[in-house]
């Protein structure tokens, strides 16, 4: 069986959804269709690069990504990333 859980958010037009399984986290921000996950790898981590970033828990990143997004009232992939990696 199976544990998985699904949320959503939306914030400034902006839709993030969020999961976490036995195997692992995923965030993605949409419509930019943005995904920043743990799964497959040993470490967090932002795609398309999977360049590694600078905490491994979903609520921290979570955090960050709400925080970038109502300070910038969108979403800048470029800006983000620099926020997430270490």
């Amino acid at each position: 069986m199976k544990k998985r859980t699904e949320n959503k958010l939306k914030l400034h037009g902006k839709t993030i959804n969020y999961s976490m399984s036995l195997k692992g986290w995923s965030i993605v921000i949409m419509p930019e269709n943005i995904l920043i996950d743990n799964f497959h790898h040993d470490f967090s981590h932002i795609h398309p690069d999977r360049k590694e970033i600078k905490t491994e828990d979903l609520q921290s990143i979570l955090i960050l990504v709400i925080k970038h997004v109502n300070n910038n009232k969108c979403v800048n992939y470029e800006t983000l990333r620099k926020e997430l990696i270490k």
